[in-house]
This record gives C-alpha cells, sequence and structure tokens, in this order.
C-alpha cells in the first residue's frame, strides 16, 4: 500500500516512522503556514528522507490536488488537517481519505476532543479512525481503539498516549483495507453523537464559587500544556494554575472558595473549593515565570489571600 499522510500536528510523528519503516509512506503534506507544529514534521520528513510538500488552504484544490494525482496512493491519512477536504480530493485516492480523530466517535465531535473529554471528567476515551466525508468527524469507520483516562492525567500526558497506539491502530487498519478494502467499514451511531467547538478563553477559567474542586482539577488537567493551564485572577492579574491535586486538610473549617488556607515552604500552598474540598497547588505561571507552588508560597503568597474568578479579565488569549 502506498500513503500520502496529511498532518500538521505533533503527535502525528511516531506514525510518521512507523509509516516510513514499513515502506509504506509516499509522502508527507502539511497544511497551512510554517508553525511550531508543523515545522518538526518537515524536520522529521528529511531525517527519514520522505517527500515533503507544504500547502496553504487556498493550494489544497490546486496544487496537492495535482500531487495526489500523480502520486497515484492507496489512501491518505490525515492526522491534524484544520481545514474541510473537498470531494474532489478524496475521490482521488483508491480508498479515500481517512481521519484519525482522539475520541471514540460520534462522541466528541470536533475540534481539541481531548481538552473536552478531560475538561469533563470522562474516564474513557480512545481513537477512531473514519472515512473523510463531506461533513467533520462523521464519515463511516476504518478501525475504533478504547483507552481510558487516567485519574489526573493531563492533555499532553494522554494525547501523547494516543500518539503512541495510533501506531498499533493504523497498522490494523491499514492491514484491513489490504484484506477488505472499504467493505467492512462500519457506521456511526448518531444516538451517541456530540460535537464540542474549539475551546475559547471563557472555557479556560475557573469558577471557584460553582466549580467544585474535581471540576477544577479536570480543567487544570485539560489546559496544560497546549492552553497553559487554567485562568483565575490573583491581585488583580491573570493567574494560570498548570497541575493541582485534591488535600485533605484537618479539621476544616468553611472558606470562601479560593481563599488561601494555607502557605508555607514546606506544604506549598492550598486553596479552599466549594463543599470544604481543597487543592494543593502544584505548578503555576504567571507573570514573573513557571514556579512550583513550594516556591510560590517562598514569593510571600500567603494565607488568608484569595483567588477570584477571571470572569472580568480582559484582554487575554488562548495562548496567552
Amino acid at each position: 500500500m502506498k500513503i500520502i499522510l496529511l498532518t500538521g500536528g505533533l503527535y502525528s510523528i511516531p506514525v510518521i516512522h512507523y509509516l516510513s519503516a514499513q515502506k509504506l509512506l509516499h509522502s508527507i503534506v502539511s497544511p497551512g503556514k510554517a508553525n511550531k507544529n508543523n515545522i518538526p514534521i518537515e524536520l522529521n520528513a528529511q531525517h527519514l528522507n520522505i517527500p515533503f510538500k507544504r500547502f496553504l488552504k487556498e493550494e489544497l484544490n490546486i496544487g496537492f490536488k495535482d500531487w495526489l494525482t500523480e502520486a497515484q496512493v492507496d489512501a491518505v491519512f490525515v492526522f491534524g488537517c484544520p481545514y474541510k477536504i473537498s470531494p474532489t480530493l478524496t475521490a482521488l485516492p483508491k480508498f479515500g481519505f481517512f481521519n484519525i480523530h482522539f475520541s471514540l466517535l460520534p462522541a466528541y465531535r470536533g475540534k481539541s476532543p481531548v481538552f473536552w473529554q478531560i475538561k469533563n471528567g470522562a474516564q474513557t476515551g480512545g481513537i477512531t479512525i473514519h472515512q473523510v466525508t463531506e461533513n467533520y468527524d462523521d464519515g463511516p469507520m476504518l478501525m475504533q481503539h478504547e483507552i481510558s483516562i487516567a485519574q489526573g492525567e493531563s492533555l499532553g500526558l494522554y494525547t501523547n498516549r494516543l500518539a503512541m497506539e495510533s501506531v498499533q491502530v493504523i497498522s490494523k487498519g491499514i492491514e484491513k483495507l489490504n484484506t477488505t478494502g472499504n467493505d467492512l467499514l462500519f457506521p456511526q451511531n448518531e444516538n451517541n453523537a456530540s460535537y464540542f467547538a474549539a475551546p475559547v478563553i471563557d472555557d479556560l477559567k475557573i469558577d471557584w464559587e460553582t466549580q467544585s474542586a474535581n471540576e477544577i482539577e479536570n480543567l487544570v488537567n485539560a489546559t496544560n500544556p497546549d492552553y497553559g493551564g487554567a485562568v483565575t485572577q490573583f491581585r488583580g492579574l491573570p493567574f494560570r494554575i498548570l497541575e493541582v491535586n485534591l488535600v485533605q486538610v484537618n479539621n476544616p473549617s468553611t472558606f470562601i472558595p479560593g481563599s488561601i488556607v494555607h502557605s508555607d515552604v514546606n506544604y506549598g500552598v492550598i486553596v479552599a473549593c466549594k463543599e470544604t474540598q481543597f487543592l494543593r497547588l502544584n505548578v503555576v505561571q504567571f507573570t514573573e515565570g513557571i514556579f512550583s507552588g513550594f516556591k510560590l508560597a517562598a514569593l510571600g503568597i500567603a494565607a488568608g489571600e484569595h483567588f477570584e474568578n477571571a470572569a472580568n479579565l480582559s484582554g487575554l488569549t488562548i495562548n496567552s
């Protein structure tokens, strides 16, 4: 089988190395302008001596079409493409285009499915390989593989596990295509469908009064590292939290959610949440840099101070 990999994401690199080692990879195509995610893909292609092409959005239906026509590949696997792919392109390979999506479709259709799964406290996710159709994430499925989400696992850690597991899932998918072609693709169950748009800055904000300690921990994990941490406000300024864990407090009193109830260099910074639950801040980021909770205490953040909801903060961006 001869394959083109259409990818703009770092998490496709294990698959690149696998397909190259198996002599299946005709070329790698990256959509859009050069950026921090796709430049390493280009460098890996150079290292493996795999042809690499970059097409801007407006070039996909011309330049990429010509590239596909000349290549005469059996399939295109898509691993992170922000643009809708036209039927003119998907009809060119023998078996079509197949998208690798990090959820158990049809649940969590849309962009950033891992963010939403972790934020929502899902205990199970997975990998779906489905045929690309005119609508996002709704084509018949080639393969689906369930993968549990560990307690406290961040977006980065879980996505890296998915990337490594993708190698075996794609390997089995290729074997299935070689054996049965598209005859055994199976439909998605629309009764289980859900869709989530790409996160916006408000989705990253902590609401100390309404969110439980578990919900805040899930949000923090969902934002690490791609979104730079969950957003709160401290001393009137934006404050990002990258790692927390639930802790027990002896003889707990009732505190206003967001209150710092303990701060020292031995136990770090502990914050009250609603329903008499408490979180220890393990890793944070603010104007001066990224710090451990223990360093935060040494910097003078003291018990009795208060984190505030970030609802009124303006000027923040998703990548800040």
